[in-house]
């Protein structure tokens, strides 16, 4: 019951607002329209006043009527017909200088001296002008003109009068009209009001202000205590909503993002190619600054329309992704360990065999060899190249390499996870493999002292880089342009496929494969993927 009074009480107050505010808006708009139209009625009435004054003052037969010294019938019948059709003018007086009345409405007063003072002014020859006076019946508002004769000798003068009372009463009737249509708007206002209140309570689904209120309210405090990310883009790609998360983890800091373009936060939004064809992108990975976001992006569809927009779910993942890395990081290290105590193992077999059969110098050789792979390096590995199948490679490559006495090392920084892969694990070990096995073998023939191979493998959200460097003897250059060809080698018979499968790998996924290399100091061969390129490739094959 408390509530259902509230809701009737917060309606109840928003029809008294409303009310107030229509009141006050009638009666500003309705009293300066009156006050205009009675000064203009007054404007025009003191016009009509004044041109009948100036029209009387010109009449010959009024400047005769002066110069003879009496009445004349002819000038009071033109007169009494002017005030008869001229409507508003109540009273003409027409009198000489001494104040001597020839002529007035009022018949029986022509011949009295009129002598108020109110017509020393325009006697003393000032301009036409209008004033009120105090006539016999009450106030009269009056409009003076003097008569002169043709030297611009002032004659007498004009009088044309209007009731006070008749301007009032005038004035009356236009606040008469003005009160009734102010009533009249007024109760047109208040029905059009409880109108308007049913037509929002049918819009609203039947609820109170009020409740939506409320709604909102809670709503926006879930929306606000969700740990995701809500953020709604309109048609034009500027964001209508985001919750405090949102802003929280696109702008780094709580600043509002309603208003700006989805660019300007989210760069790799597929914003346009999702309202053009209306299908979801989903779980995309998106590096902003040290957090690592997975980002969907669903269109916003009425009735099986076109997209009208785009709302954006975001979740952190940068923690999910920490406690992954350690988890994958410790299994990795854990089946690392366990091949290399295995290779360890063998190792010891071998360096037995050498001692029982008397090779002390090929036991002294392999031991030697055997230090270039120190569990250092291994560990270091394992740590870098998170799935296992290419771990497990390189690991095996630089334990081969290591009893020929090539060290075989990874580069700083190299990085592989596999939320980053481009490609299947397999063919991470296609390529590795080959250029690994290549480089080792150029090195065995060219019969170097102390080989080194450097392998980098960089794998960064949308960009895989693979790089593989030796200090062999290099490519001759008139074999540059053919060395991708399947069974062209500088090795002789029996080679030149390694090569080639790197390059079918690359080529599946739009990546480039460049080399460079000097005779006598060595190659390097980098492969790079990106997922823009990879994408097409397999959309264009497909």
């Amino acid at each position: 019951m408390r509530e259902k009074g509230s809701r009737r009480d917060m309606e109840h107050r928003l029809y008294l607002t409303m009310t107030v505010l229509v009141t006050v808006i009638l009666l500003c708009s309705l009293g300066f329209t009156l006050a205009m139209d009675i000064a203009r009625e007054r404007k025009a009435l003191d016009r009509k006043i004044t041109d009948a004054a100036t029209y009387v003052a010109e009449l010959r037969g009024v400047h005769d009527m002066l110069e003879a010294g009496y009445p004349d019938p002819g000038v009071t019948e033109q007169l009494e017909a002017i005030t008869e059709f001229v409507s508003g003018i109540d009273s003409i007086l027409i009198a000489d200088r001494n104040g001597l009345r020839f002529y007035q409405t009022s018949r029986h007063m022509a011949g009295d001296m009129y002598v108020d003072g109110d017509e020393t002014r325009i006697l003393t020859g000032a301009a036409p002008y209008i004033t009120t006076v105090q006539g016999t019946d009450g106030p009269l508002h009056c409009a003076f003109h003097a008569i002169r004769n043709a030297e611009g000798v002032t004659e007498g003068f004009v009088m044309v009068s209007v009731a006070v009372s008749k301007i009032t009463g005038q004035s009356q009737q236009i606040m008469l009209v003005y009160v009734a249509m102010f009533l009249a708007m007024l109760l047109l206002s208040i029905l059009l009001t409880g109108a308007f209140f049913r037509f929002q309570r049918t819009m609203l689904l039947g609820h109170e202000p009020v409740e939506l209120l409320s709604l909102y309210v809670k709503q926006d405090e879930v929306i606000n205590s969700l740990a995701e990310g809500i953020v709604s883009v309109g048609q034009n790609g500027k964001i209508l909503f985001a919750n405090k998360p949102a802003e929280l983890l696109l702008a780094g800091q709580s600043c509002a993002l309603v208003g700006k373009s989805l660019k300007e936060v989210f760069p790799d939004t597929h914003f346009e190619q999702i309202l053009e064809d209306g299908t979801a992108v989903m779980n995309q990975m998106y590096v902003n600054g040290d957090q690592t976001l997975l980002i969907n992006e669903v269109p916003v569809t009425e009735h099986g329309e076109q997209p009208g927009g785009v709302l954006l779910i975001l979740q952190d993942r940068t923690e999910a992704l920490r406690l992954s890395d350690e988890l994958s990081g410790a299994r990795n290290m854990m089946d690392t360990l366990r091949a290399f105590n295995h290779e360890f193992l063998n190792k010891l077999h071998i360096i037995l065999g050498y001692l029982q059969t008397g090779e002390i110098d090929k036991a002294k050789e392999f031991i030697i060899n055997s230090n270039l792979v120190s569990s250092q390096s291994v560990r270091d590995t394992a740590n870098a190249l998170r799935v296992s199948e290419v771990c497990a490679l390189v690991i095996g490559k630089m334990m081969h390499a290591a009893e020929s006495g090539i060290r075989l090392s990874l580069e700083p920084g190299s990085s592989l996870m596999e939320r980053d892969l481009l490609m299947e694990p397999g063919e991470y070990v296609t390529v590795i493999g080959n250029l690994l096995e290549n480089a080792i073998e150029e090195l065995k023939e060219s019969d170097e002292k102390n080989g080194e191979i450097h392998l980098g493998v960089f794998a960064k959200p949308g960009v895989n880089v693979i790089s593989c460097e030796d200090s062999g003897r290099g490519i001759d250059p008139a074999m540059l342009d053919r060395i991708f060809i399947r069974g062209v080698s500088t090795k002789g018979k029996n080679h030149g496929t390694g090569l080639y499968l790197v390059k079918q790998v690359a080529d599946k996924y739009g990546g480039e494969v460049s080399v460079e290399t000097e005779p006598g100091e060595g190659s390097c061969f980098t492969i790079t993927l990106t997922a823009l390129q990879s994408a097409e490739r397999r959309k264009g094959v497909e």
